[in-house]
């Protein structure tokens, strides 16, 4: 595995929002509720970037495209559109000291 460097945790806080690109992964490093989650930077209902999305209380996120509402922490979707809709695609995040990224095969 290989550890690619996303951001410094100091640098985290509550609405934290950034878009990263690691090799041909689009991700989306968000902090919400002192908790960071790293997700695919694509709505799952029309294939729409996450970047402008918007954060909601209670660990949401809100696309701006359709307004279509994902809980972070699970990644289901919300809403009369919900049983249609895939999760949002949830990776897991690594640390190395003060620093914190993904790990991916080197392959």
């Amino acid at each position: 595995m290989v550890f690619f460097p996303l951001e410094k945790i100091h640098l985290l806080y509550d609405g934290y929002q950034k878009a990263f690109q690691v090799g041909r992964l689009n991700l989306l490093l968000i902090q919400s509720d002192g908790t960071p989650y790293l997700i695919e930077n694509r709505c799952p209902h029309m294939d729409v970037a996450l970047t402008t999305a918007t954060q909601l209380p209670g660990n949401k996120l809100r696309c701006r495209a359709h307004g279509i509402e994902f809980e972070l922490e699970s990644g289901r979707p919300q809403g009369p559109l919900a049983n249609t809709l895939d999760c949002l695609k949830k990776y897991p995040i690594s640390f190395d000291g003060n620093v914190l990224g993904i790990e991916l095969d080197a392959n």
